[in-house]
């Protein structure tokens, strides 16, 4: 299964580069933050702290780092006397102990970490290093290739873990994977109910 990655290839845009994937898996509050300003952009500071329940200075600090690393910028255009910001999405292979792709779905679960507990908890347990494997694994239930047992004997964990990292993913999955350019929600064979991207740690205004 996939490891920590240790190196990228293929980038999709100027700041897909190792530095910048490593840096927001490594910080999952940072991740959090560029995972809002994707999925709602064109958006503003002001309207992602009120989602995100975050304080000024940390948004504001957060958004030039974003900047910094070429995946968000603000604009000329105004909201609200607040400058609108679009963030970018990006993407890449990964090598690890396996190879796999890493996009926005990777960094929402990373990020996700912060505010949602089976996701906490799961990481707690078995390492952040096992998280792309629950997402490669819940794309599958999802495509129709696997059940939700399955998934936590690809992961070798208990079934109730197994269940609980996969709903997890899968409410992610909802949100943010139809922006996602490394998955195919075409070809989905099991539905995303309402109900669990009510329940996803990420607001889309």
């Amino acid at each position: 299964m996939p490891g920590t990655p240790n190196a990228a290839d293929g980038a999709a845009s100027a700041g897909s580069d190792f530095f910048t994937t490593q840096k927001l898996l490594a910080r999952p509050r940072l991740a959090r933050f560029y995972t809002d300003l994707l999925i709602n952009s064109p958006t503003t500071i002001p309207e992602a702290r009120e989602r995100l329940d975050m304080e000024k200075s940390t948004a504001h600090k957060y958004s030039n780092e974003l900047a910094e690393m070429g995946i968000a910028e603000s604009s000329d255009e105004h909201r609200d006397g607040a400058a609108v910001w679009e963030a970018t999405p990006i993407d890449g292979v990964w090598h690890g102990t396996a190879t796999f792709e890493v996009g926005p779905t990777v960094f929402a679960v990373f990020g996700a970490q912060t505010i949602d507990e089976d996701i906490e908890m799961f990481t707690d347990r078995h390492g952040e290093a096992l998280l792309p494997a629950a997402i490669v694994e819940t794309i599958h239930y999802l495509e129709g290739r696997q059940t939700r047992r399955g998934v936590a004997d690809a992961l070798d964990v208990h079934a109730v873990e197994g269940v609980a990292i996969s709903q997890a993913v899968e409410r992610i999955i909802g949100v943010v994977g139809p922006g996602d350019p490394t998955i195919d929600m075409s070809a989905f064979e099991v539905e995303i109910h309402e109900q669990a991207l009510a329940e996803a740690p990420y607001i889309r205004d």
